[in-house]
């Protein structure tokens, strides 16, 4: 027999009550992928008509376009590198990366927001791959650096 303070969830509980259970568990489980967290996320917006917490899953799993305003957490600080190719009489020296001071890009990059900071808008899909292949760094280009090197 159950005590007023009990009832029996699984009698009771409706689909949306269902998904916040299984995303809590998801969430404390250290094997589960954010991926997997983040579409349970789109199931339960679903279920509780949350326009807001759908588009925002759906953002952070598959990716934010270029129009889409970034949350800062998606800004992340990054130093500004230039590759730096050396012609010397007799060899040609490759890969000598130099670090530069945002200060010495031209204004008009400046203008756009070429700092040190990187916009990561890759959805978490695709940085799972990118984790996967083990790289301890990520090169990162800031956008419209290649009119900049041209």
């Amino acid at each position: 027999m159950l005590s007023v303070g009990q009832r029996r969830l699984d009698a009771v509980t409706t689909p949306d009550v269902r998904g916040l259970e299984q995303l809590e568990c998801t969430v404390l489980d250290d094997t589960a992928s954010l991926a997997t967290a983040l579409r349970q996320c789109l199931m339960l917006a679903g279920y509780a008509h949350h326009a807001d917490l759908r588009a925002w899953a759906l953002k952070e799993l598959e990716g934010y376009a270029a129009a889409d305003e970034l949350p800062s957490c998606r800004k992340v600080p990054a130093a500004l590198e230039v590759a730096v190719d050396l012609n010397l009489p007799g060899q040609i020296i490759q890969g000598n990366t130099r670090r530069i001071s945002p200060h010495q890009l031209p204004q008009h990059a400046r203008d756009l927001g070429i700092g040190e900071s990187a916009p990561i808008r890759q959805g978490v899909r695709e940085l799972d791959v990118v984790v996967a292949r083990g790289d301890r760094v990520v090169r990162l280009s800031p956008p419209g650096s290649a009119e900049y090197v041209l």
